[in-house]
């Protein structure tokens, strides 16, 4: 029967299949992005390839590190067990950061993703700024954000002697293991005396979860609000009826799915397990051990982020059934299938 001990061990070895997994996904996506793309994509496919290089490099970090997330009371931390890293103990401290960075990078990822579909579709003049020299100061928005990030890690959030004797016990009997075995940044915001019940509080950690929680925020409410008026100005196209429209908008639709499902993957996956741990640990009821959840949704991600892209854009699925059928398979493909496809004639539809 699998002990509480042994979870370190299990992550390990979920983490290690699941980047398999992750790294194929996203290679693969890449892949057809460049070759498989309608010309109606326009610069958004560079968009989706810098999103899947992104997860090809979270996955890798996350392979390397192994990194455990727990919760103590009013404490949020990111555990990095030291005695099975090739790195010493100052890289592990910094790689920690750059993962803390990843991970704030993905939440403004996906609000510039939601952004860019409703400029597109609405025809505003600002998706001007995606076809010039300024789609790199789009890129540079998650850049800037993972910073923020990494530096709240390694500054804000950073090892104290307060925090270490903090977590000494609580480690001790969930990992059965020394604090001193692990590298960790986290958030120690307060701490409660249990004999006057005065309060210790922590302004630096404090400043550090302020801004994670602001950045967590600013990136649903874009997504939401994005979301809703693309849906509205996508049920709005479909009101027409002309057959060059028709076959854009069914590219839209498409897109729009696949983004709604990518979205949905993040709220489930990391919105949602990262908004829980830190709302307990600000009412000092920290989850503990039950954080490993969501050390596993988080790896998960990566994997599964890609999916949708394959089953709703049209070309796409095409593509890989035509790869299946030929490759697999052994079916050899039909004389027309073979020749080029005019893009002026091609009927993207779902389902």
């Amino acid at each position: 029967m699998m002990s509480i001990y042994d979870l370190p061990e299990y992550l390990h070895s979920f983490d290690l299949c699941v980047a398999s997994f992750a790294m194929f996904f996203n290679c693969f996506l890449i892949y057809l992005i460049l070759t498989k793309s309608p010309a109606q994509l326009g610069v958004y496919k560079f968009l989706m390839v810098f999103i899947s290089v992104f997860e090809v490099l979270y996955c890798i970090l996350e392979v390397c590190l192994v990194p455990i997330h727990y919760s103590y009371r009013s404490s949020v931390v990111v555990l990095i067990r030291t005695s099975d890293k090739i790195f010493n103990r100052h890289t592990l401290l910094i790689l920690d950061s750059f993962y803390w960075g990843f991970f704030g990078s993905s939440l403004s990822i996906f609000a510039i993703h939601f952004v860019y579909r409703y400029l597109v579709i609405s025809g505003n003049p600002l998706l001007r700024t995606f076809q010039s020299w300024k789609f790199v100061l789009w890129l540079l928005i998650p850049i800037v954000v993972g910073f923020m990030w990494a530096f709240t890690g390694i500054v804000l959030c950073a090892p104290t002697e307060e925090f270490t004797e903090f977590m000494r016990k609580p480690v001790k009997e969930v990992f059965d293991e020394d604090i001193e075995e692990f590298e960790y940044l986290g958030a120690f915001m307060y701490e409660r005396s249990s004999k006057n019940y005065s309060f210790l509080v922590y302004w630096g950690p404090i400043a550090g979860m302020i801004i994670m929680c602001l950045t967590v925020f600013a990136s649903f409410i874009v997504i939401v609000v994005s979301g809703i008026k693309c849906y509205l100005r996508i049920k709005q196209l479909m009101s027409n009826v002309s057959t060059t429209s028709s076959r854009c908008q069914a590219l839209q639709s498409q897109l729009f799915h696949a983004l709604v499902v990518q979205t949905l993957i993040p709220m489930i996956l990391l919105h949602t397990p990262v908004t829980l741990k830190f709302a307990f640990a600000i009412f000092d009821a920290g989850l503990g051990p039950y954080c490993f959840f969501m050390s596993m949704t988080i790896a998960l991600y990566p994997a599964i982020d890609p999916l949708p892209n394959f089953f709703i854009i049209s070309p796409y699925r095409k593509a890989i059934k035509k790869i299946f059928k030929v490759y697999l398979l052994g079916k050899k493909p039909k004389p027309n299938a073979a020749e080029p496809v005019n893009q002026t004639s091609m009927t993207y539809v779902m389902g």
